[in-house]
């Protein structure tokens, strides 16, 4: 994932899922939780084109299953 918001503060933030209403911590910065996750192109493409905020690790890992598994995001 890349950090839009890193460039702010670098300090972690609880955030809100646009996805779910799931608050969740952010590190705003390439240390965060969702640097360790593989996230295929059209999952991040998915994201880009909807929210401009991240999204929590639950909502995360359902759109990158969907997306191995072949299933429309």
């Amino acid at each position: 994932m890349s950090h839009a918001i890193e460039h702010e503060s670098g300090t972690p933030a609880v955030e809100t899922c646009p996805m779910c209403g799931t608050s969740f911590t952010c590190a705003r910065a390439a240390t965060c939780w969702c640097s360790t996750r593989k996230v295929p192109s059209e999952v991040r493409e998915y994201l880009a084109e909807r929210y401009e905020t991240c999204v929590c690790s639950n909502c995360l890992d359902r759109l990158t299953e969907k997306a191995k598994a072949g299933e429309k995001l």
